[in-house]
């Protein structure tokens, strides 16, 4: 029993190595990288939300203006 302890240490501390420390590296940059996705996807969400409001402002003011025009033509 004692001779096998001995023997499986050394396997572990090895194994723990070269297959647990990239592991956890490499779990740890795609985490990042993921996050850096998801911070992109919202950045161009917020662009497409501003240009969205700015459609509607503008197309808001578009109707104020038309209804100007035809409110001078009515009290004309």
């Amino acid at each position: 029993m004692d001779n096998l302890a001995q023997t499986l240490v050394p396997i572990i501390a090895i194994l723990s190595l070269f297959v647990g420390a990239p592991a956890i590296v490499f779990s740890f940059i795609g985490r990042i990288k993921k996050n850096n996705n998801e911070v992109k996807k919202l950045q161009y969400q917020k662009e497409m939300l501003e240009l969205e409001l700015k459609k509607e402002e503008l197309q808001l003011r578009r109707l104020e203006a038309e209804s100007k025009h035809y409110d001078r033509l009515i009290s004309e």
